[in-house]
Protein backbone atom coordinates (compact mmCIF):
# COMPACT_ATOMS: atom_id res chain seq x y z
CA UNK A 1 0.00 0.00 0.00
CA UNK A 2 2.76 2.51 0.84
CA UNK A 3 4.81 1.77 -2.39
CA UNK A 4 1.31 2.40 -4.29
CA UNK A 5 1.03 5.37 -2.65
CA UNK A 6 4.61 6.58 -3.07
CA UNK A 7 4.16 5.84 -7.01
CA UNK A 8 0.56 7.30 -6.94
CA UNK A 9 2.90 10.41 -5.54
CA UNK A 10 5.31 9.86 -8.37
CA UNK A 11 2.84 9.99 -10.87
CA UNK A 12 1.56 12.81 -9.75
CA UNK A 13 5.24 14.32 -9.86
CA UNK A 14 5.27 13.64 -13.44
CA UNK A 15 2.30 15.61 -14.17
CA UNK A 16 2.94 18.57 -11.85
CA UNK A 17 6.69 19.55 -12.34
CA UNK A 18 6.48 20.49 -15.82
CA UNK A 19 3.49 22.95 -15.16
CA UNK A 20 4.30 26.38 -15.03
CA UNK A 21 3.98 27.59 -11.48
CA UNK A 22 4.28 24.52 -9.95
CA UNK A 23 6.88 24.05 -7.25
CA UNK A 24 9.12 27.08 -8.38
CA UNK A 25 9.10 25.52 -11.67
CA UNK A 26 11.15 22.32 -11.31
CA UNK A 27 11.61 19.97 -13.68
CA UNK A 28 11.56 16.24 -12.77
CA UNK A 29 14.56 15.81 -15.25
CA UNK A 30 16.03 18.15 -12.81
CA UNK A 31 15.53 16.08 -9.28
CA UNK A 32 16.82 13.06 -8.25
CA UNK A 33 13.94 11.61 -5.81
CA UNK A 34 15.44 9.96 -2.83
CA UNK A 35 12.98 7.41 -1.42
CA UNK A 36 15.62 6.25 1.50
CA UNK A 37 19.20 7.13 3.19
CA UNK A 38 21.78 5.49 5.25
CA UNK A 39 24.31 6.88 7.55
CA UNK A 40 27.99 5.39 8.37
CA UNK A 41 30.99 6.35 9.77
CA UNK A 42 33.77 5.46 7.56
CA UNK A 43 37.17 6.65 7.78
CA UNK A 44 36.37 9.42 9.89
CA UNK A 45 33.83 10.90 7.78
CA UNK A 46 30.17 10.52 7.61
CA UNK A 47 29.52 8.52 4.65
CA UNK A 48 25.58 9.62 3.54
CA UNK A 49 23.70 6.83 0.94
CA UNK A 50 20.88 7.61 -1.10
CA UNK A 51 18.24 5.09 -2.73
CA UNK A 52 17.27 7.08 -5.62
CA UNK A 53 13.93 6.15 -7.73
CA UNK A 54 14.50 5.72 -11.19
CA UNK A 55 10.93 6.96 -12.41
CA UNK A 56 11.76 5.24 -16.49
CA UNK A 57 11.88 1.68 -14.61
CA UNK A 58 8.89 1.86 -12.44
CA UNK A 59 6.67 3.57 -15.61
CA UNK A 60 4.42 0.86 -17.28
CA UNK A 61 4.99 2.60 -20.33
CA UNK A 62 8.72 2.10 -20.01
CA UNK A 63 10.06 -0.57 -21.75
CA UNK A 64 12.98 -0.77 -18.77
CA UNK A 65 10.13 -1.37 -16.50
CA UNK A 66 10.43 -4.59 -15.00
CA UNK A 67 13.20 -5.71 -16.07
CA UNK A 68 15.75 -3.12 -14.28
CA UNK A 69 16.26 -1.61 -10.66
CA UNK A 70 13.33 0.39 -9.69
CA UNK A 71 16.42 2.44 -7.98
CA UNK A 72 19.96 3.50 -7.60
CA UNK A 73 22.30 3.49 -4.52
CA UNK A 74 25.25 5.69 -3.84
CA UNK A 75 26.94 7.56 -1.33
CA UNK A 76 29.25 10.59 -0.54
CA UNK A 77 31.23 11.22 2.37
CA UNK A 78 31.83 14.59 4.43
CA UNK A 79 32.99 16.03 7.82
CA UNK A 80 29.40 16.53 8.81
CA UNK A 81 25.78 16.03 6.88
CA UNK A 82 25.09 19.32 4.59
CA UNK A 83 28.69 18.98 3.09
CA UNK A 84 28.28 15.62 2.43
CA UNK A 85 24.70 16.07 0.42
CA UNK A 86 26.64 18.85 -0.93
CA UNK A 87 29.33 16.60 -3.03
CA UNK A 88 25.99 14.37 -4.38
CA UNK A 89 26.64 17.11 -7.56
CA UNK A 90 29.97 16.02 -8.11
CA UNK A 91 28.41 12.35 -9.46
CA UNK A 92 24.98 12.73 -10.61
CA UNK A 93 23.79 15.76 -12.37
CA UNK A 94 20.45 16.21 -10.79
CA UNK A 95 19.72 17.36 -7.35
CA UNK A 96 18.39 15.79 -4.44
CA UNK A 97 14.69 15.76 -3.65
CA UNK A 98 13.78 14.54 -0.21
CA UNK A 99 10.45 15.21 0.08
CA UNK A 100 9.69 11.52 -0.72
CA UNK A 101 12.27 9.92 1.46
CA UNK A 102 10.57 7.72 3.58
CA UNK A 103 13.28 5.81 5.88
CA UNK A 104 16.58 6.62 7.21
CA UNK A 105 19.04 3.34 8.37
CA UNK A 106 21.80 4.23 10.81
CA UNK A 107 24.96 1.65 10.67
CA UNK A 108 25.94 0.54 14.22
CA UNK A 109 29.28 2.76 13.91
CA UNK A 110 27.33 5.94 12.95
CA UNK A 111 25.40 5.31 15.92
CA UNK A 112 27.87 4.38 18.34
CA UNK A 113 29.59 7.65 16.95
CA UNK A 114 26.39 10.11 17.96
CA UNK A 115 23.06 10.75 16.07
CA UNK A 116 23.27 14.28 17.17
CA UNK A 117 24.17 15.25 13.93
CA UNK A 118 21.59 13.79 12.41
CA UNK A 119 19.08 15.26 14.73
CA UNK A 120 20.87 18.72 14.04
CA UNK A 121 19.95 18.65 10.28
CA UNK A 122 16.74 17.59 10.75
CA UNK A 123 16.05 20.53 13.13
CA UNK A 124 18.39 22.84 10.98
CA UNK A 125 16.23 22.02 7.59
CA UNK A 126 12.53 23.18 7.35
CA UNK A 127 12.14 20.57 4.54
CA UNK A 128 12.85 17.85 6.03
CA UNK A 129 10.06 14.99 7.38
CA UNK A 130 9.96 14.20 10.44
CA UNK A 131 7.63 11.30 9.58
CA UNK A 132 10.32 9.21 7.93
CA UNK A 133 10.92 6.11 9.76
CA UNK A 134 13.96 5.81 12.00
CA UNK A 135 15.80 2.05 11.64
CA UNK A 136 19.31 1.14 13.19
CA UNK A 137 21.64 -1.92 11.50
CA UNK A 138 24.52 -3.86 13.38
CA UNK A 139 26.32 -3.66 9.91
CA UNK A 140 26.29 -1.23 6.98
CA UNK A 141 23.28 1.31 5.93
CA UNK A 142 24.68 1.54 2.44
CA UNK A 143 24.23 -2.43 2.00
CA UNK A 144 20.37 -2.31 3.26
CA UNK A 145 19.35 0.29 0.53
CA UNK A 146 21.83 -1.89 -1.89
CA UNK A 147 19.27 -5.12 -1.70
CA UNK A 148 16.06 -5.67 -3.69
CA UNK A 149 12.90 -6.65 -1.83
CA UNK A 150 10.24 -9.07 -3.20
CA UNK A 151 6.63 -7.81 -3.97
CA UNK A 152 7.77 -4.14 -4.02
CA UNK A 153 9.62 -2.19 -6.74
CA UNK A 154 10.65 0.51 -4.33
CA UNK A 155 12.88 -1.19 -1.26
CA UNK A 156 12.58 2.05 1.03
CA UNK A 157 8.84 1.93 0.96
CA UNK A 158 8.48 -1.94 1.26
CA UNK A 159 10.85 -1.42 4.75
CA UNK A 160 8.67 1.33 5.73
CA UNK A 161 5.13 -1.12 5.16
CA UNK A 162 7.08 -3.68 7.22
CA UNK A 163 7.24 -2.00 10.26
CA UNK A 164 3.86 -1.12 9.70
CA UNK A 165 2.79 -4.24 9.37
CA UNK A 166 5.10 -5.73 12.18
CA UNK A 167 3.73 -3.08 14.68
CA UNK A 168 -0.33 -3.93 14.44
CA UNK A 169 0.17 -7.46 13.19
CA UNK A 170 3.07 -8.35 15.58
CA UNK A 171 3.76 -5.94 18.04
CA UNK A 172 7.49 -7.10 18.74
CA UNK A 173 8.21 -3.31 17.48
CA UNK A 174 7.10 0.41 17.26
CA UNK A 175 7.67 2.21 14.28
CA UNK A 176 10.28 5.08 15.33
CA UNK A 177 9.89 8.34 13.58
CA UNK A 178 12.11 11.23 13.10
CA UNK A 179 9.73 12.70 15.46
CA UNK A 180 9.70 10.13 18.22
CA UNK A 181 13.59 9.57 18.34
CA UNK A 182 13.79 14.02 18.85
CA UNK A 183 11.25 14.15 21.21
CA UNK A 184 12.43 11.15 23.42
CA UNK A 185 16.25 12.24 22.83
CA UNK A 186 15.09 15.80 24.30
CA UNK A 187 12.78 14.49 27.16
CA UNK A 188 13.35 13.68 30.55
CA UNK A 189 15.06 10.26 30.29
CA UNK A 190 16.69 11.13 26.63
CA UNK A 191 16.31 7.57 25.77
CA UNK A 192 14.76 6.04 22.53
CA UNK A 193 14.71 2.53 21.58
CA UNK A 194 15.24 1.86 17.73
CA UNK A 195 14.28 -1.13 15.96
CA UNK A 196 17.34 -2.92 13.47
CA UNK A 197 17.13 -4.17 10.06
CA UNK A 198 19.95 -7.02 9.13
CA UNK A 199 19.87 -9.11 6.01
CA UNK A 200 19.28 -12.65 6.95
CA UNK A 201 19.57 -16.02 4.76
CA UNK A 202 23.02 -16.55 3.24
CA UNK A 203 23.51 -12.95 3.20
CA UNK A 204 23.95 -12.83 -0.70
CA UNK A 205 23.48 -9.31 -1.67
CA UNK A 206 19.94 -9.15 -3.30
CA UNK A 207 21.57 -6.09 -5.50
CA UNK A 208 20.22 -7.52 -8.88
CA UNK A 209 16.52 -7.87 -10.68
CA UNK A 210 17.49 -11.15 -12.19
CA UNK A 211 17.60 -12.34 -8.48
CA UNK A 212 14.07 -12.01 -7.80
CA UNK A 213 13.23 -13.91 -10.49
CA UNK A 214 13.49 -17.14 -8.83
CA UNK A 215 10.61 -18.62 -6.91
CA UNK A 216 12.69 -17.92 -3.47
CA UNK A 217 15.49 -15.93 -2.28
CA UNK A 218 18.70 -17.05 -0.30
CA UNK A 219 18.22 -13.85 1.71
CA UNK A 220 16.16 -11.36 2.89
CA UNK A 221 15.68 -7.88 4.83
CA UNK A 222 14.05 -8.49 7.79
CA UNK A 223 13.12 -6.93 11.45
CA UNK A 224 15.85 -7.91 14.06
CA UNK A 225 17.10 -6.57 17.36
CA UNK A 226 15.94 -3.76 19.17
CA UNK A 227 19.12 -0.63 19.37
CA UNK A 228 18.78 1.36 22.63
CA UNK A 229 20.14 4.93 22.36
CA UNK A 230 20.77 6.97 25.23
CA UNK A 231 21.57 10.44 25.04
CA UNK A 232 22.51 10.38 21.80
CA UNK A 233 24.73 7.68 21.34
CA UNK A 234 23.76 3.63 20.71
CA UNK A 235 24.94 1.83 23.70
CA UNK A 236 23.22 -1.72 23.63
CA UNK A 237 21.30 -3.96 21.50
CA UNK A 238 17.78 -6.37 23.38
CA UNK A 239 16.03 -9.26 21.61
CA UNK A 240 12.91 -9.04 19.68
CA UNK A 241 11.86 -11.07 22.53
CA UNK A 242 12.92 -8.87 24.71
CA UNK A 243 11.47 -5.97 22.73
CA UNK A 244 8.01 -7.33 22.79
CA UNK A 245 7.91 -7.36 26.66
CA UNK A 246 8.60 -3.75 26.38
CA UNK A 247 5.55 -3.28 23.99
CA UNK A 248 3.53 -5.37 26.57
CA UNK A 249 5.16 -2.76 29.17
CA UNK A 250 4.52 0.48 27.34
CA UNK A 251 0.96 -0.33 26.12
CA UNK A 252 1.66 -0.87 22.42
CA UNK A 253 0.18 -4.07 21.70
CA UNK A 254 -1.80 -3.96 19.15
CA UNK A 255 -2.55 -7.97 17.44
CA UNK A 256 -0.06 -10.62 18.71
CA UNK A 257 0.76 -14.01 18.82
CA UNK A 258 1.33 -15.87 22.02
CA UNK A 259 3.23 -19.51 22.27
CA UNK A 260 2.11 -21.18 25.84
CA UNK A 261 2.71 -24.61 27.50
CA UNK A 262 0.49 -26.74 28.78
CA UNK A 263 -1.19 -26.56 32.21
CA UNK A 264 -0.17 -29.49 34.05
CA UNK A 265 0.25 -32.59 32.12
CA UNK A 266 4.17 -32.12 32.22
CA UNK A 267 4.76 -31.42 28.35
CA UNK A 268 7.63 -28.78 28.25
CA UNK A 269 7.92 -26.14 25.14
CA UNK A 270 5.21 -23.94 24.25
CA UNK A 271 2.63 -26.30 22.08
CA UNK A 272 -0.26 -24.41 22.12
CA UNK A 273 -0.86 -20.33 20.92
CA UNK A 274 -3.31 -17.59 20.52
CA UNK A 275 -3.83 -14.58 18.75
CA UNK A 276 -4.08 -11.53 20.96
CA UNK A 277 -7.17 -9.29 19.93
CA UNK A 278 -7.20 -7.01 22.45
CA UNK A 279 -4.64 -5.32 25.27
CA UNK A 280 -4.48 -3.11 27.57
CA UNK A 281 -1.49 -2.02 30.07
CA UNK A 282 -1.82 0.98 32.90
CA UNK A 283 1.06 1.88 34.95
CA UNK A 284 0.94 3.13 38.51
CA UNK A 285 4.34 4.36 39.86
CA UNK A 286 4.35 4.55 43.71
CA UNK A 287 7.13 6.02 46.07
CA UNK A 288 9.14 4.68 48.97
CA UNK A 289 11.73 6.99 50.45
CA UNK A 290 13.91 7.26 47.79
CA UNK A 291 13.20 4.52 45.89
CA UNK A 292 9.99 3.94 43.02
CA UNK A 293 7.84 0.96 42.46
CA UNK A 294 5.95 0.65 39.24
CA UNK A 295 3.10 -1.49 39.36
CA UNK A 296 2.03 -2.56 36.11
CA UNK A 297 -1.95 -4.19 35.34
CA UNK A 298 -2.03 -5.91 31.82
CA UNK A 299 -5.41 -7.39 30.55
CA UNK A 300 -5.58 -9.32 27.65
CA UNK A 301 -7.98 -11.29 25.47
CA UNK A 302 -7.87 -13.22 22.57
CA UNK A 303 -8.61 -16.06 20.63
CA UNK A 304 -7.22 -19.72 20.65
CA UNK A 305 -5.45 -20.63 17.68
CA UNK A 306 -3.45 -24.06 18.20
CA UNK A 307 -4.41 -26.21 21.61
CA UNK A 308 -1.90 -29.14 21.78
CA UNK A 309 -2.92 -29.93 25.54
CA UNK A 310 -4.76 -33.09 27.24
CA UNK A 311 -7.21 -30.60 28.84
CA UNK A 312 -10.79 -30.06 26.96
CA UNK A 313 -11.76 -26.42 26.87
CA UNK A 314 -15.32 -26.84 26.70
CA UNK A 315 -15.22 -27.04 30.82
CA UNK A 316 -14.86 -23.34 31.86
CA UNK A 317 -12.53 -24.58 34.59
CA UNK A 318 -10.13 -25.91 32.12
CA UNK A 319 -10.41 -22.79 30.29
CA UNK A 320 -9.39 -21.07 33.49
CA UNK A 321 -6.23 -22.95 33.92
CA UNK A 322 -5.02 -22.24 30.70
CA UNK A 323 -5.89 -18.29 30.58
CA UNK A 324 -3.70 -18.61 33.58
CA UNK A 325 -0.91 -20.57 31.50
CA UNK A 326 -1.07 -17.69 28.98
CA UNK A 327 -1.08 -15.06 31.47
CA UNK A 328 1.77 -16.59 33.16
CA UNK A 329 3.72 -16.45 29.89
CA UNK A 330 3.31 -12.74 29.15
CA UNK A 331 4.14 -11.69 32.50
CA UNK A 332 7.63 -13.85 31.93
CA UNK A 333 8.03 -12.18 28.59
CA UNK A 334 7.44 -8.56 30.43
CA UNK A 335 9.66 -9.52 32.91
CA UNK A 336 12.43 -10.46 30.73
CA UNK A 337 12.22 -7.21 28.60
CA UNK A 338 12.31 -5.47 31.88
CA UNK A 339 15.33 -7.16 32.95
CA UNK A 340 17.17 -6.64 29.91
CA UNK A 341 17.08 -2.57 29.71
CA UNK A 342 18.55 -2.13 33.85
CA UNK A 343 21.68 -3.02 32.66
CA UNK A 344 21.68 -0.13 30.38
CA UNK A 345 19.72 2.21 33.12
CA UNK A 346 17.57 3.54 29.86
CA UNK A 347 14.66 4.24 30.27
CA UNK A 348 13.43 2.64 26.94
CA UNK A 349 9.57 1.83 28.63
CA UNK A 350 8.90 5.90 29.69
CA UNK A 351 8.73 5.30 33.59
CA UNK A 352 9.99 9.09 33.80
CA UNK A 353 7.55 10.01 31.46
CA UNK A 354 4.46 8.66 34.25
CA UNK A 355 6.37 9.90 36.87
CA UNK A 356 6.96 13.67 35.47
CA UNK A 357 3.04 13.58 34.60
CA UNK A 358 1.35 12.40 37.75
CA UNK A 359 4.80 13.54 40.48
CA UNK A 360 6.21 17.02 39.40
CA UNK A 361 7.32 18.28 42.31
CA UNK A 362 9.11 15.17 42.79
CA UNK A 363 10.60 14.68 39.29
CA UNK A 364 12.05 17.84 39.10
CA UNK A 365 14.16 16.64 42.46
CA UNK A 366 15.34 13.60 41.12
CA UNK A 367 15.47 13.66 36.99
CA UNK A 368 19.52 14.35 37.20
CA UNK A 369 19.46 10.81 38.36
CA UNK A 370 17.06 9.45 37.29
CA UNK A 371 19.33 6.57 35.23
CA UNK A 372 20.69 5.33 38.57
CA UNK A 373 17.10 5.76 40.11
CA UNK A 374 15.77 3.97 37.18
CA UNK A 375 18.54 1.01 37.97
CA UNK A 376 17.31 0.37 41.16
CA UNK A 377 13.28 0.00 40.23
CA UNK A 378 11.29 -2.98 40.96
CA UNK A 379 8.25 -3.71 38.97
CA UNK A 380 5.57 -5.52 40.00
CA UNK A 381 3.60 -7.23 37.57
CA UNK A 382 -0.15 -8.58 37.15
CA UNK A 383 -1.32 -10.08 33.94
CA UNK A 384 -5.09 -11.48 33.51
CA UNK A 385 -6.32 -13.00 30.62
CA UNK A 386 -9.21 -13.84 29.09
CA UNK A 387 -10.02 -16.73 26.53
CA UNK A 388 -12.82 -15.35 23.99
CA UNK A 389 -13.04 -18.47 21.56
CA UNK A 390 -11.49 -21.78 21.68
CA UNK A 391 -12.92 -22.77 18.38
CA UNK A 392 -15.22 -25.37 17.00
CA UNK A 393 -13.03 -28.39 19.45
CA UNK A 394 -12.92 -28.72 22.85
CA UNK A 395 -9.65 -30.93 22.86
CA UNK A 396 -7.00 -31.10 20.79
CA UNK A 397 -6.49 -32.99 17.33
CA UNK A 398 -4.61 -35.66 19.18
CA UNK A 399 -7.34 -36.25 21.69
CA UNK A 400 -10.10 -36.48 18.99
CA UNK A 401 -8.00 -38.85 17.19
CA UNK A 402 -7.60 -40.96 20.44
CA UNK A 403 -11.48 -41.13 21.14
CA UNK A 404 -12.13 -41.82 17.70
CA UNK A 405 -10.33 -45.05 18.22
CA UNK A 406 -11.85 -46.10 21.60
Amino acid sequence: MIGRRLLSGLLALLICLPLAGCWGKVELSDIAIVSATGIDWKDGQWQLSYQVVIPQAISGQSAAAGTNAAVNVFSTKGDNFRIAISKASLETPRRLFFAHNQVVIIGQDAARKGISALAEAYLRNPDSRETVSVFLTKGNARRVLEQLIPLEKIPGAAIQQMIFNEQLNGSTFQETTMHKVLKDLLGGAQVVGIPSLAISGTGESLDQVDKLSRTNTSSKVRLMDLGIVSGDKLVGWITKEESSGLMWIKNQIKKTTVAFGCPDDGKEGKVSSIRITKAKTKLRPQRSGSKWTMHIETKAEGTLLEYNCSGDMNKPKEVDQTAQVIAETIKATMENGWKAVLGYKADVVGFGNIIHQRHPDAWKQMKGDWPDLFAEMEVKIDVKVKVNSAGMSGGGFKKLQEKARS
